[in-house]
């Protein structure tokens, strides 16, 4: 048994705990963001809206179960034995994918890896208070997204060189799986965990009751619980902006699948040093409230720039003559690079500074269902404007803007939070 500890130095932590976040992140990125829609819509000849659908159904799956899970976490005191039995869930999943011959049966196997990703990063995730502590949350948790980054950029540069067209996107799919599984394995079984009170068993009735105490009182905890809205709504758009970017880079800007690594490298790439270098930094200076804000304004850039930036305009600056997929990939990829990493870090710590440690698990637990029922709402959003307007210009261009609003919604609430910063309190005590 793995007993929480302050003493682990920054390599200990990057390799036993932070390591995980480059499989998540490389799954994302190669299933969710790039592969899987081409694989419908080129192989299948599934139209790409059926891919926001299975999302949404598997996010539904998720937020319904999230927080009882993370409950149980809390009861039995262990994370790890719930984390290894969703990780397995992922790689079986996944790798199965490869050898499905209908869209329904692909959707169903997505649909399962995708509930069993997002359970797993929750019991990852709820593990932050047992390997940092008030004065190392940020760096730890800063230098674990940025690894997810990295083991995003990876999984891009390896695995992009097997799918030649669209045709041959399901090449993918095993060695994602297998990817995934490797970086999973330190922290199922070699990272500080908390310890064990009751067997690891998950008891849904004692779950519950954990839970509808935890809601009944509310009061004792109002501004976690406006935290989680207003993550909720922000996490609409970006959550929904992971899945549909792929689509709309490939049907609105023109990209193909075999370009995608030229779009999402320079993000992947940014993204990494923006959490290593930038919001690290930014978040001990003005503290995870405002790095959230921060955040979402840049965010709201990208949108704008989404809105503005046309398939076929150009722009002349210093003699180079710039076309609309140059400027798409060099405007809007690094913007979502901060994007996506100032909200995983900063989000993360705020959650932390907020939540109490012998509740840890039941609000990282309704951390990931706020984030998976905004991605019901958001995809279901952009699914629902794709549905009626069509898979055209018009129609990205409008779920575009939709989710802006989700952004400007989120950002009002956490402004009015308090400028609460991590204690003693909100981890678990060395022993």
């Amino acid at each position: 048994m793995h007993r929480p500890t302050r003493s682990l130095v920054w390599w200990q932590v990057l390799y036993r705990y932070s390591l995980f976040e480059a499989g998540d992140a490389g799954w994302s990125l190669i299933v969710v963001s790039t592969y899987f829609g081409t694989y419908l819509q080129a192989v299948l000849k599934t139209p790409g809206s059926d891919l926001g659908w299975a999302v949404t159904g598997g996010a539904v799956i998720i937020a319904v179960l999230s927080p009882i899970l993370g409950a149980a976490a809390d009861h039995s005191g262990r994370r790890q034995p719930y984390l290894r039995v969703a990780v397995f869930g992922v790689v079986l999943a996944t790798a199965g994918l490869g050898w499905t011959g209908t869209a329904p049966a692909a959707l169903l196997l997505f649909m399962l890896a995708y509930i069993c990703i997002n359970a797993a990063f929750a019991f990852f995730a709820a593990m932050i208070p047992a390997v940092s502590s008030a004065r190392t949350v940020a760096t730890v948790v800063s230098m674990t997204v940025g690894v997810g980054y990295a083991g995003a950029l990876l999984c891009m540069l390896t695995l992009s060189r097997l799918v030649t067209s669209d045709a041959l996107a399901g090449r993918v799919f095993l060695p994602m799986a297998l990817i995934y599984l490797g970086f999973a394995m330190p922290a199922m079984y070699l990272s500080p965990d908390f310890i064990a009170r009751n067997p690891s068993t998950i008891h849904f009735a004692a779950a519950y009751r954990r839970l509808r105490q935890t809601i009944r009182e509310a009061s004792r905890y109002r501004h976690l619980f406006r935290f989680l809205v207003g993550d909720f709504l922000y996490k609409n758009a970006i959550a929904s902006v992971i899945t549909l970017m792929g689509l709309y880079s490939r049907n609105v800007m023109g990209f193909k699948a075999s370009e995608l690594a030229s779009l999402f490298g320079p993000a992947i790439v940014v993204a990494m040093l923006s959490a290593w270098l930038l919001f690290g930094p930014l978040i001990r200076t003005v503290g995870p409230k405002r790095a959230v804000l921060i955040d979402l304004a840049v965010w709201l850039l990208l949108f704008g720039a989404v809105l503005t930036i046309r398939p076929h305009m150009s722009l002349e600056l210093g003699g180079w003559q710039l076309h609309g997929k140059q400027l798409f990939a060099g405007i809007v990829a690094p913007l979502a690079g901060i994007g996506l990493a100032g909200v995983w870090s900063g989000s993360r710590v705020l959650l932390t500074a907020l939540a109490p440690v012998e509740k840890s698990g039941e609000f990282w637990g309704l951390y990931n269902l706020s984030g998976r029922s905004a991605s019901v709402l958001g995809d279901a959003t952009w699914s629902t404007i794709l549905t009626v307007l069509g898979e055209g210009s018009l129609g990205y261009r409008a779920a575009v803007a939709a989710l802006a609003l989700y952004v400007l919604l989120g950002a009002a609430l956490i402004a009015s939070l308090p400028d609460v910063r991590p204690s003693p309190g909100n981890f678990q005590p060395p022993l």
